[in-house]
Order: C-alpha cells, then structure tokens, then sequence
C-alpha cells in the first residue's frame, strides 16, 4: 500500500491515510522491528522497518561524482562517527584544505569530471541500474530520484561553508563562473536522471539556516535560481515531480522556489508550514516540518502536540507527507518513538478531519 499512497500523495490524490516519508536510522528501533542482529544486512533490516511501519517513501540520492572523491584520492582525513547511528555511522570532513578565496576562486571542477557526450549513456545505465536496486529491495516504498549538490552544495562540500561563503561576497562574478562550472556537471546528471524510470526527484541543496537564506534573496535570484529552472526543466519535460529539499527556512524564498518549478517542499520545522500550505497546499506537495526536538526530548505529550500540529495545518491537503525533520538517531527515546507512529497512525486516516491537540 505504501508505494500506490506515496504515489497518490505526489499526484495530489487522496487516499486512506496521510503519506509519510522517514529517514530512519534509529539502531534499536531498526534492531526491535527487524527481529534479527541488524548489522549482518543494515539495508535489509532497514527496508524490512519501513514494511512494519508502513512508511511510504524513502530519501535517497545519487550523483555522478563527489567532491569528496578527489579528496580521498589526496589522502584527506575523514571520521566516521557512531553517535548519530551505530547501524548506519556518518561520515565527516574534520577540516578542508583551503588556504586563500583564490583557491576557492581559481578551481575548475570539470578537470575532474569527463562530461563528454560518450560518457552520458554510461551515467543514465548507473543511475537506472541503482535506482533499480533501490526499489527492489524497498518494494513496499517509492523511491525517488534524488541529487545531494543541485548548485549551492558543490562549493560547499569542496570547500567548506565558511571559504564558499568568503569567495561569494569576495567577487560575486568570478564566484558565479565556478558555481556555472560546478552546475554543468549538474546538468548532465539531471539529463541523465531524466531518462530513467522514476516518478519523482529529490532536490537537494542546503541554502537557508534557520532563520533563513544564507545570501540574500537577490543573491538567489541572479546566481542559483535560474539553474533551479534549468535543471528542473529537464526532468519535468518528462513529466517527473521535483522536490526541493534545504536545511532552514525557506520561507522568505519559497516563491522563488515555486516560481523556478518545483513541484513541493520539504520542509524543516523552522519553516512556516501554516503559511506555506495555505498558501500551496492545493498545488504542490509538501512535506516534513515534525519538530525532532520533541521526540527527543518531549515526552509523549509533545510527541502527540507536534503530530496534531503539523496534521491539523496540513494534512487535510492530499499532497502532504509528514516527516521527522532529517533522520532519526539513535538518541530519540524508543517510547517516543515508537509513539511517534502509533499517534500518526491513529489520526492520520482519511478522510481527514482537524482534531484537537489534546484530544
């Protein structure tokens, strides 16, 4: 049922419940519901989760090439840290070595990546043959398209936030010819997603902080914007949904976002879901804005708050999802939880009727 609801939630249909779409990575939860040692097969114990707790959709991504590719090639450290997950470990980037915005500034991605037309057919094979294995082993779930770096996380995740944020206010136009480098891979890729079998695409790039965008919308508007639109474009001519997915709020330039074409929004708690989905609930498909400090640390009446919260706001519009902002590490609380899903489930059924927080 969860693949059909999550479909029927992306094309703005009802159906018996309110789609939900986790990131799961929540050890002891995992380990309970799979009922085996979960470390033998992770995304087996995973995939095996999402089925007991009918979950509908999956986060997942894919690119052609990494940043941190060439950065293991050169030997950098990287951490792998247990305290988010001890089944699925995070890995970090202590430091990046940069020395000067000239760096930054002088950096041509594209020495890195063959972007020759030869290399596309190879590209659009991985993508569909991964994609496949996905969604074979999640059979219950639709899972989409997806894409870490869209525009603003290249520079990011080459370089760091604060010597990307440097050499952007440093010399806006030179920082503009490194960011059209780092899209052009961007768009190959998207062109590549566009061939494949998938209904919806996962949009990723990291441009608010909680109280906002990190540059100013104007900012937005000249130098990031426009490849939204042009790298969405490619999938839409082909009738696949786009997801937009930062960290933050994007409230302040969620009309942008629309404007430029997505489709829907994920969204963290510090976003306005009230005014968004007044606003687009009828039109786009909206997701998230569950508050994982309750879960972590609420008890079980502000687990039960949050969810009729973000109900009552949303989810009487047939394209909303609830979601945990992000994932779900191993420092929730197992009763909230496992509360989390029982309360979802008790009043998420359709068709949906606003309830009172304390009932």
């Amino acid at each position: 049922m969860g693949y059909d609801r999550a479909l029927s939630a992306i094309y703005l249909e009802e159906s018996d419940r309110v789609a939900q779409i986790e990131y799961i990575m929540h050890t002891k939860l995992i380990s309970k519901l799979y009922g085996k040692n979960p470390f033998q097969a992770p995304q087996e114990a995973l995939a095996k989760t999402y089925e007991k707790l009918d979950v509908d959709m999956i986060f997942w991504t894919l690119q052609s090439w990494h940043p941190w590719d060439e950065a293991r090639k050169r030997g950098e450290f990287f951490d792998e840290r247990k305290d988010w997950s001890m089944l699925f470990p995070t890995t970090w980037r202590p430091s990046t070595p940069v020395s000067s915005v000239e760096e930054v500034l002088n950096y041509d991605p594209t020495e890195h990546v063959d972007l020759s037309n030869e290399r596309f057919d190879d590209v659009v094979a991985r993508f569909g043959e991964e994609h496949k294995k996905c969604q074979g082993l999640f059979k219950e779930q639709l899972v989409p398209g997806g894409y870490y770096c869209t525009c603003f996380m290249w520079p990011v995740m080459t370089f760091g936030l604060e010597w990307t944020l440097r050499a952007a206010y440093r010399d806006p136009k030179r920082f503009e010819r490194l960011l059209n480098r780092f899209a052009e891979i961007s768009l190959r890729d998207f062109r590549a997603w566009a061939q494949c079998d998938i209904k919806v695409f996962i949009s990723h790039d990291d441009i608010c902080m909680t109280e906002g965008p990190m540059l100013s919308p104007d900012w937005l508007r000249r130098y990031v914007f426009p490849w939204y639109k042009k790298l969405w474009s490619e999938l839409k001519s082909k009738g696949i949904k786009v997801l937009f997915c930062s960290d933050g709020n994007i409230t302040k330039i969620v009309d942008d976002i629309a404007k430029a074409g997505a489709d829907g929004f994920i969204m963290e708690p510090s976003c306005d879901l009230k005014l968004i989905a007044e606003k687009y609930g009828d039109e786009k498909i909206l997701m998230g804005n569950v508050d994982l400090k309750a879960l972590t640390f609420g008890d079980e009446k502000d687990v039960h708050g949050e969810v009729m919260r973000c109900l009552n706001t949303a989810g009487h519009f047939p394209g909303y999802f609830i979601n945990v902002t992000g994932s779900i590490p191993d420092n929730v609380p197992l009763r909230n939880l496992e509360y989390y899903f029982k309360i979802f489930n008790k009043y998420g059924r359709r068709p949906f009727r606003r309830i009172p927080r304390d009932s």
